[in-house]
């Protein structure tokens, strides 16, 4: 089956923008004990679902994520453009891969202002690292 490719007005290709054929086979979990290869016969099913999920970055709709998502062996090699703002239909396992991934960026001790906004009220420094926002991350739209 082929799928048509995405891109801007501007020409810019996103989505899934590429295939690539993995050299490693499919071992079909034959070396885990069986009671965890059927819950990684499970897992790979559930990571395969196809999902509507809008991308978000919160450094602003000019930002991208250009990522390369492979789980298990055997698995084709698929290379992934993301524009904030689009909605994709993308397996499961990338959106939780993704949204796992990219936790929330630190705010590091010292730090008096972010983009000329003050961190705190009366301006003064972060006496501590404090956990910041997230940069990547996919919403679900559309059930």
């Amino acid at each position: 089956m082929s799928k048509l490719l995405m891109s801007t007005a501007g020409g810019e290709l996103h989505g899934l923008i590429n295939t690539l054929t993995n050299s490693v086979p499919f071992d079909e979990f034959k070396n885990f004990k069986p009671e965890h290869k059927k819950e990684l016969e499970r897992q790979k099913k559930e990571d395969s679902k196809l999902v509507k999920a809008e991308y978000m970055n919160s450094r602003g709709r000019h930002e991208r994520l250009t990522k390369s998502y492979c789980k298990y062996a055997g698995d084709p090699i698929q290379i992934w453009h993301f524009i904030p703002g689009k909605t994709y239909e993308v397996p499961l396992g990338l959106v939780n891969e993704v949204n796992d991934s990219t936790k929330k960026l630190p705010r590091r001790s010292g730090l008096v202002s972010i983009d000329g906004e003050a961190v705190r009220k009366d301006e003064s420094p972060l006496d501590r690292d404090e956990e910041g926002e997230w940069l990547h991350k996919f919403v679900a739209s559309g059930f």
